[in-house]
């Protein structure tokens, strides 16, 4: 393989590695949505007395709470887009309106 060639195959490892990074990201703000769905669904019914989401609920609320650690990690080093910040934005809004319920 030549330099040249070596150097474009570099390149274009780089620029898939990039591409892939927003995509990473969009699938774990995907993920931190659909717990926060499943959360506030449990929250709503443990208040009630639901004993099946009593169990559940503690379980939800951590994985929810790490996953909203390490998007607040990216956000600090800029790896989020502002597309994405507005959807965390949504699903903070969402946390507050449940609770306040």
């Amino acid at each position: 393989m030549k330099q040249n060639e070596t150097k474009s195959t570099l390149h274009l490892s780089k620029i898939s590695k990039e591409e892939s990074i927003p995509e990473k990201w969009t699938n774990t703000v995907n993920d931190y949505d659909n717990y926060i769905k499943e959360y506030i669904k449990h929250y709503k019914k443990a208040l009630k007395g639901n004993s099946n989401s009593l169990t559940r609920y503690p379980y939800l609320k951590a994985k929810s709470e790490s996953l909203s650690k390490r998007l607040s990690k990216a956000q600090k080093k800029g790896l989020l887009t502002e597309k994405q910040l507005q959807k965390i934005l949504r699903i903070q809004l969402k946390i507050v309106n449940a609770c306040s319920e």
